[in-house]
């Protein structure tokens, strides 16, 4: 079809050609003839292009921007869990993750921003300034919290800063660990906040929406939301249920405190002094239990 198109309007394009040429050439008598048939001609050859771009590149543009959402969303998922894997599998103090468990991460991190995203682009379609002063504070009260979990990655005070900025970034759209230990409270602190923004923005933009407009997707965006986001949860629980490399992160005693113990383990090797954080932050901790020495490991939650 598309390529009948452009062979038929290439015709009449030649064909307009075509008559121009006659009108130069023609006698006074065929000469204004042949230039309003090429006048017509150019109108209807125009036409049929602007109904043939509309029809067919303006689809073609909606998908690639559909296209485009999707691999950045894909991207972002896939950044957060290969990471994870990346990170345990340079540490010695460290069990290695699955494969299986990098799809469940890839999964409980895909729903969790794309319901993230739709929300934020319902709201910003009604509420554009508030929408930047939302993306702001929220950026602001992020980097608060991170910078007050006392992170370690850089080594000068304002480059951890700077780091924790950056990192700031990444909490608008998805949890990032960045804290060595039990991480339990942050995570569920984080998502309940999550939720309480998503259902808060959801709920303004269909109060305040255009109706005759948005009838027709209003419901169906917000079921959308918030069943991407509850599907991520439940990857989330499964994750840390089922395929933790540590075992089960819920459920779990008190007596263990979170941590992994192993009388049989012996001293790790820690890594140079010009390893990054995730590295640096390899440390043993010495216990002393009936003459034995236990080593500690402090393991995070991701």
């Amino acid at each position: 079809i598309i390529t009948s198109n452009f062979s038929s309007i290439s015709s009449r394009y030649f064909h307009t050609i075509y008559l121009g040429v006659r009108s130069r050439q023609s006698a006074e008598t065929e000469r204004w003839r042949y230039y309003w048939r090429m006048v017509y001609e150019f109108a209807d050859v125009s036409m049929l292009h602007l109904l043939a771009t509309f029809l067919e590149s303006a689809p073609q543009l909606v998908l690639q921007l559909c296209m485009t959402a999707a691999a950045s969303l894909v991207s972002l998922a896939w950044a957060l869990a290969s990471y994870q894997k990346a990170l345990r599998e340079s540490r010695d103090d460290k069990k290695p993750i699955s494969y299986l468990a990098v799809i469940i991460q890839f999964c409980w991190h895909f729903f969790t921003i794309a319901a993230r995203v739709i929300t934020f682009a319902l709201f910003a379609s009604v509420f554009q300034l508030y929408f930047g002063i939302f993306i702001v504070l929220h950026w602001c009260i992020m980097t608060f919290w991170i910078v007050h979990c006392e992170t370690d990655f850089c080594i000068s005070k304002w480059e951890e800063i700077v780091f924790d900025m950056v990192v700031g970034i990444i909490y608008i759209f998805s949890w990032f660990n960045v804290k060595e230990g039990r991480t339990r409270c942050r995570l569920f602190i984080y998502y309940l906040v999550i939720l309480v923004e998503n259902a808060a923005l959801s709920a303004l933009w269909y109060l305040y929406r255009t109706p005759h407009t948005t009838d027709a997707f209003a419901v169906p965006a917000l079921c959308v939301i918030f069943s991407s986001f509850l599907t991520g949860v439940v990857f989330m629980l499964m994750y840390y249920t089922f395929f933790h490399p540590n075992g089960p992160r819920f459920g779990r005693s008190l007596s263990g405190q979170g941590l992994d113990l192993d009388p049989t383990a012996q001293f790790s090797t820690l890594p140079s002094e010009g390893a990054t954080n995730s590295l640096r932050s390899n440390r043993a901790y010495v216990h002393v239990h009936s003459d034995k020495f236990y080593v500690i490991r402090y393991s995070s939650l991701t």
